[in-house]
């Protein structure tokens, strides 16, 4: 296993990786769909955004968190105009580092797992406290990140363990829905769902734009807009993520590009290899 402590290394989805991040911008950044192999905790601590994840549309106040999985299509979208400058922190953390918290019967991951399959992304920590720590504790990674010490190692991990602890036990206290708003085009929501939900079947323009009783330019157009993908860019995108996602589970290339929507083998390896820069088989034998 490798130990990668910045994405710029390009972390697989099987090294031991987390990076903590602090960032502040003057004007929102343009931010398009994209998604990685690791997990994602979204702070948000100023400014006016909205998140996209799966489509789901988060309008995110101060004391909110979003936990994205990997393999999960997120993106930026502007808000409101805003004097306030754009405040937010990460942790990007890999499943084999959160994989080597568990112990006994404690597991950081099956809490994830189960927001996930509820498809819960947006959470709101009410005890100040609570979240002052968690964001406390990214700083103080983000802060390590150029220090050389013998004991940074284990402080850095003490901190994960701070911030995966609390935000399991929120995940788990919150029950309902919360924060979802409907600031995308209505229609392109439901288009980008659609695509979640059918990406094994054969979706093209002139089909979406049939089943949504729209003008196939205007949707063209409002879709490339909202998500700064083109349809068909999206839904290959979404179909390589759902091949990375399976590969990962021990999936062989051979069988995966039918599990994930693509007709043939050829044009599996083609866009999979466009998109990632390594063969299906090469991704796969790194997970192994």
């Amino acid at each position: 296993m490798r130990y990668i402590y910045s994405e710029e290394d390009g972390p697989l989805a099987s090294d031991y990786y987390y990076e903590a991040r602090h960032i502040t911008n003057t004007e929102i950044p343009r931010v398009p769909s994209h998604s990685h192999n690791f997990y994602e905790i979204y702070v948000f601590v100023g400014g006016s955004i909205l998140l996209s994840v799966e489509g789901h549309i988060f309008d995110v106040k101060k004391g909110d968190i979003v936990i994205i999985p990997p393999y999960t299509i997120h993106q930026l979208l502007p808000a409101e105009p805003t004097k306030s400058p754009y405040i937010r922190m990460y942790l990007y953390v890999s499943v084999p580092c959160l994989r080597s918290f568990s112990f006994n019967e404690y597991d950081l991951l099956s809490t994830l797992h189960l927001a996930e399959k509820n498809r819960r992304f947006h959470f709101t920590i009410r005890d100040m406290d609570e979240y002052n720590t968690i964001t406390s504790c990214m700083r103080k990674i983000y802060d390590n990140r150029k220090e050389k010490f013998r004991e940074k190692e284990m402080l850095n991990r003490s901190y994960i363990l701070q911030i995966m602890a609390l935000l399991n036990r929120n995940i788990i206290r919150e029950l309902e829905p919360q924060g979802i708003v409907h600031t995308m085009n209505p229609t392109i929501e439901k288009v980008i769902r659609y695509i979640n939900e059918n990406y094994m079947d054969d979706i093209t323009l002139d089909f979406l734009a049939d089943h949504f009783y729209m003008n196939r330019f205007t949707l063209s157009k409002e879709f490339k807009n909202q998500t700064d993908h083109t349809i068909h860019n999206y839904l290959k995108m979404k179909r390589i993520n759902v091949a990375k996602q399976e590969l990962s589970h021990g999936v062989s290339p051979s069988e995966v590009f039918l599990l994930s929507g693509f007709k043939d083998y050829s044009t599996f390896y083609r866009a999979f290899l466009k998109s990632e820069g390594v063969t299906p088989k090469d991704f796969y034998h790194s997970k192994q």
